[in-house]
């Protein structure tokens, strides 16, 4: 029987990584296109017919085979039947600084991992995406340029991003930085501008973290995904001050202010308030 994801992840926090079947990553590498030199897409199938694709999105010129290799993230996707890709591009930063390259998904490096996902899994599938540095670049701007194909996403510590742009579709996500992390200001300026817009989106100002992965992070993320995934696309979720970190006492009138933020559901709200500084 599967756990519910609170008991799950008090599991991990006690035992560490739980050991898994041995599985094979694959990888697909797609011809490149400009301004990309690499365009590698590693891959898993944890699940015999999974229903989304989780992708994650390694920092500058990263690997995403690395990340696709830690148990923690298979375990993930093989309960919630899920696939899982790891995306490995490389370009020149000049490229990237001059809005060029594979940050800018609508370039074309959004198409190649398209592509790959439907030479893996035989079909177009709807994804969860969690990027982190160069991958919440990306991250970032794929889900304002397919916004139909992501159910939710993760943008973690970019140090620019584009003005998010108003569309029908707006899927839920988190902007997050760490608190000793030169990014912070760049990043919470995004979140904002992306409220104001009325976008559910979520702020996470992580403690004593400076600019790396964060295990606190992949948590809260987990467990988010989990949570939408699971839920009737009919629950209003919860809507939160991110300065106070409480629950609007009203919330049948939804604040837009830039000052608000959505939560998926009331349970995460005590996840959220341990790992945000207020």
């Amino acid at each position: 029987m599967k756990l519910p994801i609170i008991t799950w992840m008090l599991l991990i926090g006690h035992f560490g990584a739980i050991d898994l079947p041995a599985v094979t990553i694959e990888k697909i590498s797609l011809p490149v296109v400009a301004d990309i030199q690499r365009a590698d897409i590693y891959y898993v199938k944890c699940a015999a017919a999974p229903k989304a694709i989780l992708v994650l999105c390694p920092g500058y010129n990263g690997s995403g085979e690395v990340l696709i290799q830690e148990t923690t993230w298979q375990k993930f996707v093989g309960e919630n039947n899920l696939g899982l890709v790891g995306v490995s591009f490389a370009s020149d930063a000049e490229a990237l600084k001059g809005g060029r390259g594979y940050y800018y998904a609508s370039q074309g490096s959004g198409e190649l991992l398209l592509q790959a996902i439907r030479q893996a899994y035989g079909q177009d599938l709807p994804l969860l995406i969690y990027g982190f540095s160069g991958g919440a670049q990306f991250t970032s701007r794929f889900v304002e340029w397919k916004p139909d194909r992501v159910i939710a996403w993760c943008a973690y510590s970019a140090e620019w991003w584009d003005k998010p742009a108003k569309s029908e579709k707006m899927p839920p996500g988190i902007v997050a930085c760490g608190d000793e992390d030169e990014r912070l200001g760049a990043s919470l300026i995004y979140f904002k501008q992306g409220r104001a817009m009325k976008k559910p989106w979520l702020w996470i100002d992580l403690p004593k973290a400076g600019h790396a992965w964060s295990a606190l992070l992949d948590d809260f993320v987990r467990a988010y995904f989990e949570i939408i995934l699971y839920g009737d696309g009919k629950s209003p979720g919860i809507w939160v001050d991110i300065d106070t970190m409480k629950k609007y006492p009203n919330q049948k009138d939804i604040v837009y202010s830039s000052e608000s933020a959505w939560l998926p559901s009331e349970d995460l709200l005590p996840l959220w308030k341990k790992i945000d500084v207020p």
